[in-house]
């Protein structure tokens, strides 16, 4: 149910839906709001300014409908000429009055036609939904099978897919580190690192497995990584900064320091722009479920 029109503002607001109408072909519900409009235009208080823009408005409105091929199929050819505004719109008025019960009725038809295409969309949606789950299950499949040609070819050149699977084994290497099954949760990041090579995140989550596993040079290894890759890692700096310190306790804080910045330099000065991989972009957190690693 349309709300009432009782400022400028709801009049403004009802006209512009009215263009909304006509832009979207929706003539018949266009026409019946539009006849509110007029029928309130001159009760609703306005200056001149406002009465100036909307008049200038409802004439665009009236060229534009008039022009529209849907409204000629229920009007004929219909031309809102020379003739003043307030003459213009007590004649479509009564031309909307005339028709109105044919004009109901086609609104009724333009709101059954627009929820059968919300629902054909609805299920289109449905489908394609479906079958990226079922790819993703395969996807997986043939990666457990160690089929990675196979793999790669179901995943395509879908990002979603790529997603989804490297955050399927993300989420089963955090379970299984939650479960103190150090192994396992080797085994699924090193999956998800086969499809997303590129992420940091998922290099780290390798490090702290590594780590909690009692293998500190191997998850160093694996931080070193996470830092190539993103060098403003500020996680991944803290957690790598207390390995070294683990890995190498006879260093002193400052060559530990000289270290790391001589790490940074190399990244810097030898780092070529990786290969655009499928899913470089993709962010796999496993930040909440443990903090990281202090001294």
């Amino acid at each position: 149910m349309a709300s009432k029109i009782s400022t400028i503002t709801e009049l403004f607001h009802r006209f512009h839906h009215c263009e909304m109408q006509l832009k979207q072909g929706k003539i018949a519900a266009c026409l019946i709001a539009f006849k509110e409009v007029i029928e309130k235009i001159s009760s609703v208080p306005k200056t001149e300014k406002e009465k100036g823009e909307l008049h200038s408005g409802i004439e665009l409105f009236l060229r534009n409908l008039s022009a529209h091929k849907k409204f000629q199929d229920i009007f004929g050819t219909v031309s809102f000429g020379d003739t003043d505004l307030e003459t213009n719109l007590e004649f479509i008025k009564s031309m909307i009055t005339a028709q109105e019960e044919d004009i109901v009725e086609r609104v009724k038809k333009e709101e059954e036609t627009a929820e059968a295409q919300r629902l054909d969309i609805d299920r289109e949606k449905q489908k394609q939904q479906e079958e990226m789950r079922r790819k993703i299950e395969q996807a997986i499949g043939f990666i457990d099978q160690e089929n990675l040609p196979q793999a790669w070819q179901t995943i395509g050149e879908s990002e979603e897919i790529r997603e989804a699977v490297a955050l399927h084994y993300n989420d089963v290497g955090m379970q299984c580190r939650a479960d103190k099954s150090f192994a396992d949760a080797v085994k699924n990041y090193s999956k998800a690192l086969i499809v997303s090579p590129e992420d940091e995140n998922l290099h780290y989550n390798m490090g702290r497995a590594h780590c909690e596993a009692g293998d500190s040079d191997k998850a160093e290894e694996f931080l070193a990584n996470a830092m190539k890759l993103n060098p403003e890692f500020k996680d991944g700096k803290k957690f790598y900064d207390y390995l070294l310190k683990v890995n190498h306790p006879n260093a002193g804080p400052f060559e530990r320091k000289n270290k790391f910045k001589e790490f940074l330099k190399k990244i810097f000065r030898f780092r070529r722009k990786p290969k655009l991989d499928p899913a470089a972009d993709l962010k796999v957190q496993d930040h909440s479920d443990q903090k990281a690693i202090t001294p």
